[in-house]
């Protein structure tokens, strides 16, 4: 009988670890976001953040937004500010290249950025807001992406 209700609240386990990791990720990106040099106890979550799968995974996230907003194509069903994406289409390919350039090191802050610039349905890419808002957020992006005190190149 004990074993038979071990297996069944193992999913319950799984549940509840999920939950806390989920938790624990939304706790260190906040403070991640607002510090410019990870904090070593953070270290787990700056590692997932900079992982070339993760980086990889966001760069296709970039680069299909850039696609959905073609004119060649019917809107979609989601809110996406198709103008304002075709008007940043260079930066925001470029910075889809930075994303997908593994062997050029970022910072865990400008991934960060990156993530809530594709998943905010109230930000810049999805608000409506025109071209200038994106531009600016695209900027502050892009910059925090880059390693503190470089210029974007390798030494």
């Amino acid at each position: 009988m004990v074993a038979r209700l071990k297996r069944v609240s193992a999913p319950l386990h799984g549940w509840e670890e999920r939950r806390a990791l989920r938790a624990a990720r939304r706790l260190a990106d906040a403070e991640l976001l607002v510090t410019r040099l990870p904090p070593p106890r953070l270290a787990w979550r700056s590692h997932e953040l900079v992982d070339d799968a993760h980086r990889l995974m966001l760069g296709r996230g970039v680069t299909h937004v850039v696609h959905a907003s073609d004119e060649r194509f019917l809107p979609s069903a989601s809110p996406l500010d198709r103008g304002a994406v075709r008007a940043c289409r260079s930066q925001l390919l470029e910075l889809a290249s930075r994303l997908c350039d593994l062997d050029r090191p970022v910072m865990p802050r400008g991934v960060l950025l990156v993530e809530r610039l594709l998943a905010d349905t109230s930000g810049p890419l999805f608000a409506r807001t025109g071209t200038r808002l994106l531009v600016l957020e695209l900027k502050r992006t892009r910059a925090a992406l880059e390693r503190e005190g470089s210029s974007g190149t390798q030494n």
